[in-house]
């Protein structure tokens, strides 16, 4: 695997631009050096090899991740730190960076200011040279949510991050040195490669301060444009309907999207409002991006430069890339249709088929059809194990269906959608849990977590 991109350097290369804004104003690249050597030489003298890394504030992040990849050290990111989870993932590292101690942990645990506090000597580029290498291997460990909502490692290396990172800057060279809005958390791999890394190779400075509402991000455009947008399709989807939101196009070099398929609807309101639709990025913590695609252009996918895509005999897409270091290719849950040279459609998950008291079924294909209701606005689904395996469901509701909720109570409710949905599937797969919820539990990426709704539905229920 082979790259000219390299985060350490970057990292240390110092000058007066600009790298970050925050609400205290610009850190510049020699700031972020001097931050960097001071907690690189502060792990030097910590007996931890593996660290995992929580800090909400995004150059304190950066900051972090760059002095543990000096000092060598294996770096573990979890995608959440709820008490629970973290327990979970606790066998994975054996020191924790975060701003306030977790007392479920028993690990060493440090802030950044512990960090600084630990070391008082500046180094200079000399001692620099002589104590750390650019290209000493580091690992890597993120999670993903797998059927069961427990959080599953993935293992990567630096190099890895690297090589895609080199692969964003070949496809898309039109971002130039724009500076980055980001409305995804930093802790996912979206947004780690695309709100901190690759501005940080290609020049280009980050807004700290995540723009979460219209109004935050036309303030950020208007003060820090012309910018590049990182968003979800919930941002994307959410956003448009704020008067707001048309201002967007005066400052918006390029916007994308990851962590879900925004849909066609959505992907029209966008270009009717600003012109042009994201670029989606397709992928998953294991591969990183594969495809991409602009609705506007196409509906169909096509692959990353580097990224070799074909068929598995389930008709899943599967993967081998530059950024993919792996000895085989990489078969991905996403089912495909219509695959030749030109691109692929997606045809929806092949894991969201289970088996229920021995009847197969496609959470999918459950979710579209209780979206059909009036009274459905957005649902997941899922099973739940036990002495007699269950399917249940978290859904929002439209007015007419909150309406009806509280008219008929949530027995009548259940009962009224089960019923329309046994025109569809057997008595047996057809859902016993219900939540309703006014929003759906999702991360800062956007994404709906299994184990968010897995907790939802395990909770008493009636």
């Amino acid at each position: 695997m082979s790259t000219s991109v390299n985060f350490r350097a970057a990292g240390l290369a110092g000058g007066s631009q600009t790298v970050a804004w925050t609400p205290q104003g610009a850190v510049s690249a020699d700031d972020l050096r001097a931050r960097v050597l001071t907690q690189a030489r502060a792990w030097n003298q910590l007996d931890a090899q593996s660290v995992a890394l929580w800090l909400p504030d995004s150059i304190e992040f950066l900051v972090a991740f760059l002095a543990l990849a000096l000092a060598g050290k294996r770096i573990v990111l979890p995608h959440t730190l709820q008490a629970g989870a973290s327990v979970q993932m606790a066998e994975h590292f054996d020191a924790l960076v975060v701003d306030t101690p977790l007392p479920v942990l028993s690990c060493p645990q440090y802030s950044p200011a512990e960090l600084i506090a630990r070391t008082s000597s500046e180094l200079g580029r000399t001692e620099l040279n002589g104590e750390y290498c650019y290209d000493t291997p580091i690992d890597i460990t993120l999670f993903t949510s797998g059927s069961t909502g427990l959080p599953q490692p993935v293992r990567k290396t630096l190099r890895e991050l690297e090589a895609e990172v080199a692969v964003l800057a070949q496809d898309f060279p039109s971002v130039g040195t724009a500076a980055v809005i980001a409305s995804v958390s930093h802790h996912h791999i979206y947004g780690l490669l695309h709100v901190l890394l690759w501005p940080l190779v290609r020049g280009a400075a980050f807004v700290t301060e995540p723009a979460q509402y219209p109004e935050v991000l036309i303030e950020q455009l208007a003060q820090y444009g012309p910018a590049v947008w990182v968003a979800s399709p919930t941002h994307l989807t959410r956003m448009p309907d704020s008067e707001l939101f048309s201002q967007a196009n005066r400052q918006l070099v390029e916007f994308f999207s990851s962590g879900g398929l925004l849909t066609e609807a959505a992907s029209s309101k966008l270009v009717q409002t600003l012109g042009f639709s994201p670029i989606e990025v397709l992928g998953s913590t294991e591969t990183g991006g594969v495809a991409w695609r602009r609705q506007n252009d196409s509906r169909r996918w096509r692959a990353l430069s580097g990224v070799k895509l074909t068929q598995s005999a389930r008709g899943c897409l599967l993967v081998c890339s530059g950024h993919l270091d792996l000895p085989h290719a990489f078969e991905m849950g996403d089912k495909v249709g219509a695959f030749d040279a030109n691109g692929f459609e997606l045809l929806g998950r092949v894991d969201s088929v289970v088996k229920v008291e021995g009847k197969r079924l496609s959470l999918t294909e459950l979710e579209a059809r209780l979206s059909e209701s009036p009274w459905v606005q957005e649902c997941r689904a899922a099973v739940i194990r036990g002495r007699r395996d269950e399917v249940g469901i978290v859904a929002t509701l439209t007015a007419a269906g909150s309406q009806e909720l509280e008219r008929a109570g949530k027995h009548k409710m259940n009962i009224q959608l089960r019923h329309f949905l046994s025109d569809f599937f057997d008595r047996p797969v057809i859902p016993r849990r219900w939540r309703y919820l006014e929003q759906m539990p999702r991360n800062a990426q956007g994404k709906i977590l299994m184990s968010e709704i897995i907790g939802c539905l395990e909770e008493r229920h009636s």
